[in-house]
């Protein structure tokens, strides 16, 4: 093209006027990269926090095994580096390191420190190939207490640094797995005991009380904020109330909760098939379920009324007349059915041999423990 024929081209109205159209496109992406690109890196770095919010962070355990590489450099790289008893680990042209108790994070950058006066700019990759099963400790009113000790894990996680380049996103958070949240526990350990006080749970945090916590706001307005991370070596306890006081409602929601006891037991004796001690499930925690552990119904049974007794606490109790065709009625730790004969019952004696057969039965303990499983005879 001629340089006239370009200069009439430049200076047609229709041809400036695309001119300027594209350079205001192209003015237009150029403003929303340099906002976008600082709000981008935000984003991520806000996502970034909510990923180590949510995941926890893993702390470096005794008897964790720990591989390091360091790139380009296979002399300073190391497998299988036990932590010991002491703390300490060995690594490859640094010696001695304390490691536990530190995260993946916090130890790779006391390494890189280390390896830096033997390399320029290290690029240091930490990981915790096999990792000791994290521990806690639970007790109170709790169906299993003691040590709880998570299954084992391999690749708990991993951490790299790089001198050349801090911006890579890597948020250092690692070992989710080996995180555990109270309700899970709790869960693993059978669940809390009906006369737990879950609104006064403690955990305690290297020897300190790290937090008190309300369990029933968990339950009944679903806030997850109770639900906190344990780690390693943390202490759970929940106090005991004297009485079993919960409601029907209350009590109800306990058990078909995660951290209700999955079972609680129950007996019954008397003109069912097989007397005795039965663990009753408690998403079923009915009267005819615990009729049905114990064989059903003799022949000769009383079906019209069973006697229940209830121990609020070791030594007091209460006696419930029931009409289980009526009422499948909601049972409760350490309640004693009597089922009489019906003959009994039909001659007038269903009081009197009921009042017979549960006055030995005056705490919890003897009803469960000390006692032989009563036979059919007390009801003649």
């Amino acid at each position: 093209m001629s340089s006239r024929a370009s200069r009439y081209q430049y200076n047609n109205q229709p041809f400036q006027a695309q001119s300027a159209l594209r350079r205001l496109i192209v003015s237009t992406l150029a403003a929303l990269l340099t906002v976008l690109t600082p709000l981008q890196a935000a984003l991520a770095e806000n996502l970034t926090g909510q990923l180590q919010f949510a995941e926890g962070t893993y702390k470096i355990n005794v008897g964790d095994i720990l591989s390091v590489n360091i790139y380009n450099q296979p002399d300073l790289s190391s497998s299988s580096i036990l932590v010991r008893s002491d703390g300490n680990a060995s690594f490859n042209g640094v010696g001695e390191l304390q490691v536990a108790g530190k995260t993946i994070r916090e130890a790779t950058e006391l390494l890189e420190s280390q390896v830096r006066e033997l390399v320029r700019e290290p690029r240091v990759t930490l990981t915790v190939s096999e990792s000791k099963p994290p521990t806690v400790y639970l007790a109170g009113a709790v169906m299993r207490p003691g040590v709880l000790q998570a299954g084992s894990n391999s690749n708990a996680g991993s951490n790299t640094t790089d001198t050349e380049n801090k911006t890579s996103g890597n948020s250092g958070n690692s070992g989710s797995r080996m995180d555990f949240r109270l309700s899970s526990v709790l869960a693993a350990a059978g669940g809390a005991k009906l006369n737990a006080d879950l609104a006064n749970v403690t955990i305690t945090r290297d020897g300190d009380l790290y937090k008190t916590v309300n369990l029933w706001g968990m339950l009944k307005q679903g806030d997850t904020n109770a639900d906190i991370m344990l780690q390693n070596g943390d202490s759970v306890y929940i106090p005991e109330l004297p009485d079993q006081a919960l409601d029907d409602a209350t009590y109800r929601l306990l058990l078909t909760s995660a951290i209700g006891p999955k079972t609680f037991p129950i007996r019954i004796i008397g003109e069912v098939k097989q007397p005795g001690v039965y663990e009753l499930n408690g998403t079923t925690p009915y009267l005819n379920s615990a009729i049905a552990k114990g064989g059903g119904f003799n022949i000769g049974a009383n079906r019209k009324v069973v006697a229940l007794r209830r121990f609020s606490s070791e030594d007091k109790f209460s006696t419930l007349f029931i009409d289980p065709n009526k009422h499948d009625f909601i049972l409760r730790p350490n309640d004693v059915i009597y089922v009489s004969e019906l003959k009994a019952y039909q001659a007038g004696r269903f009081a009197e041999n009921a009042s017979k057969i549960l006055s030995p039965l005056t705490s919890s303990a003897n009803a469960f423990f000390g006692l032989a499983v009563l036979g059919r005879s007390f009801g003649k």
